[in-house]
């Protein structure tokens, strides 16, 4: 057992200073909005006492209103901007606690995957890849619904080892651009994307144009306005009756709902999207402006402007506009207003549709470059956080695999126990025997979990570790389907039985087999797996297997393709005791019937 290292320790106390300085900000900005509510108070007061010294001097009364009125205004933006300063602060704040909290294990309050689960996956139920305690909570830093989909689709599909490489420079660099990371995930934050606003902003662009493309309603958007606005200024001056100018306003009413009864569907699926488009603007204003050195990061920045295209940051400010004068037609009375005198409907559709012919063979790309960039943070993150962890050495040559101090990266380093561990040639498997909860699963779940985070790109919980690019398989936990009407053995079966299907498709496969056909008896058990053990050696693929069964280590002694491995727990007296260390050779001891002794169960002599 080990404790954090001092470069953890510095990181912890790194992410701690973060903390502090945001709050400290955080602090002084609140006594900056105090100020400022305490001016505005005295503006409206300075501004009433100054209406009622000058009363009844009209021009001097007008000027008191004027000024007053631009420093109440002035200060009413002012705050608005300090709130949002301190909401940057405070996701800052959350950011950093997170990390803090990824380092000590402490995350049973941040989202686990668990809607990505796939029982009938390969390998994720049984390395916990989802839910409570898994590899996805430890990992994810992701806040768009794209992004946590992509990382969730990494964890269950390797790369090969081309993109792995790739992955894991672009996982190094961002690890030391640690402000750009936070920065990222701040924004990202705010008003996280969701796949339903991707959907709505697919189906607005590639739904054809709903009309008034014309360049006839160009010229009628501009000169209409000045109509309605000329009516208004005779009638202030009293050159138009109420009556009549009513009657004015009735009509122009009428025009703007004949022009707006085809545009309204179009614009009313862009409602309430303007927060997530924005903070999607200030994430790509932080990826065009940072200089990147590594390959898959310069690919996803040359993304965003491709030759011939504008700063897709500028292109999203305009959007981002259009959205929020969008979102004023939800005002009864200032879209009443609107419509009347400026046929906003119209406007905004005109804006549209050169918006969408402008962009339409871009924004696809988007939304991928944002899940990628998370992704990529998520990894960085765990770089970060995990000096020790080691980039694996993964190749295309079948099969090998080695690591030292290889440990389990889900449980914390005060007590994670790591082991040494190497297996090379195809056609070969490593049985494992021991006791009762000394460590022989928790081995296995290393050994995938490790495969996956390497597969992936991330770094490892391992000294160093090289491997072939594989298809991980395993046959761990399997459980029994009552909706299904299936039995534990059968489901096992199943599970075998996909296993046996990809090694006669002769794919390049690496199996972990816990407790093989445990569902039946002992002597079915030995032969089943006997037999299972001698087809996967035949068909030169590569396994390790857990097993009690201490008979079939000591047949399979002699065979050449076969390595014993074992783990051992000591007796003394009615207590068990375990170094969790993987050793050479088959296991001899036993610790079930002690088991049983402790819990209450008598046996006699």
């Amino acid at each position: 057992m080990r404790q954090p290292s001092g470069k953890q320790q510095e990181i912890l106390q790194s992410y701690q200073q973060n903390i502090q300085f945001h709050e400290t900000a955080i602090q002084r900005l609140r006594k900056n909005k105090s100020a400022i509510a305490l001016a505005r108070l005295i503006s409206i007061l300075g501004g009433l006492g100054t209406i009622w010294y000058f009363w009844p001097r009209t021009t001097w009364v007008v000027y008191a209103i004027i000024v007053f009125a631009i420093i109440f205004i002035y200060l009413v933006f002012r705050d608005a901007d300090l709130t949002v300063l301190i909401n940057v602060h405070e996701r800052l704040i959350r950011v950093n606690r997170h990390e803090t909290n990824a380092m000590q294990h402490a995350l049973e309050d941040y989202e686990d995957g668990q809607n990505y689960a796939d029982p009938g996956h390969a390998y994720a139920s049984d390395l916990d890849l989802f839910g409570p305690a898994s590899l996805f909570q430890l990992l994810n830093r992701c806040h768009a619904e794209q992004s946590k989909k992509l990382l969730a689709e990494y964890l269950k599909t390797a790369l090969d080892a081309t993109a792995v490489k790739l992955k894991q420079e672009a996982a190094t660099e961002l690890s030391e651009k640690q402000t750009f990371c936070q920065n990222l995930q701040a924004a990202a934050m705010a008003k996280p994307l969701t796949i339903k606003t991707e959907e709505k902003l697919k189906h607005c662009i590639e739904a054809p144009p709903v009309g008034y493309g014309n360049p006839l309603w160009k010229w009628f958007r501009n000169i209409y306005p000045i109509i309605p606005i000329s009516v208004t200024a005779y009638y202030i001056a009293g050159e138009i009756s109420d009556k009549v100018y009513l009657t004015c306003l009735t009509g122009f009413y009428f025009i703007s709902v004949l022009i707006s009864r085809k545009i309204g569907p179009a614009l009313e699926m862009l409602l309430d999207i303007e927060p997530e488009i924005d903070g999607l603007r200030k994430q790509f204003l932080l990826i065009e402006t940072e200089n990147f050195k590594s390959n898959h990061l310069q690919s996803l920045q040359n993304r965003l402007k491709p030759t011939g295209y504008k700063s897709t940051t500028d292109t999203m400010r305009e959007f981002a506009g259009l959205l929020k004068k969008n979102d004023w037609r939800s005002n009864l009375l200032i879209n009443l207003m609107l419509q009347i005198f400026l046929v906003w409907d119209l406007r905004l559709i005109i804006t549209l549709n050169e918006w969408k012919k402008k962009n339409k063979s871009q924004f696809r790309d988007w939304f991928h470059v944002i899940a990628e960039m998370e992704v990529s943070n998520s990894m960085a993150s765990l770089v970060h956080n995990e000096p020790g962890w080691c980039f694996p050495e993964v190749d295309e040559k079948y099969f090998h695999f080695a690591a030292k101090a290889l440990g389990h990266p889900l449980i914390p380093v005060t007590t994670r126990i790591t082991s040494d561990f190497s297996l090379e040639g195809t056609g070969r498997i490593a049985l494992i025997t021991g006791s009762n909860m000394a460590g022989k699963s928790t081995f296995l779940r290393s050994l995938g979990v490790n495969t996956v985070l390497a597969l992936m790109g991330c770094p490892v919980c391992a000294g160093q570790m090289k491997l072939s690019n594989v298809k991980l398989i395993s046959s761990m936990r399997v459980a029994d389907n009552l909706a299904e009407n299936t039995s534990t053995f059968y489901a096992e079966l199943k599970k075998l039985q996909f296993i046996i299907e990809s090694v006669n498709r002769k794919e390049k496969v690496f199996i972990l087999l816990d407790e093989v056909l445990r569902g039946t008896n002992s002597t079915d058990r030995h032969k089943g797996t006997k037999a299972l053990v001698s087809q996967l050696l035949k068909c030169g693929t590569v396994a390790v297997m857990a097993t009690h069964d201490t008979d079939l280590a000591h047949s399979e002694s002699a065979n050449a393709s076969v390595s014993n491995y074992h783990f051992e727990g000591n007796i003394m007296g009615e207590e068990l005791s375990f170094d969790y260390k993987i050793k050479n050779g088959i296991s001899e001891s036993l610790n079930a019937t002690a088991l049983m002794k402790k819990i209450g169960i008598h046996f006699q002599d």
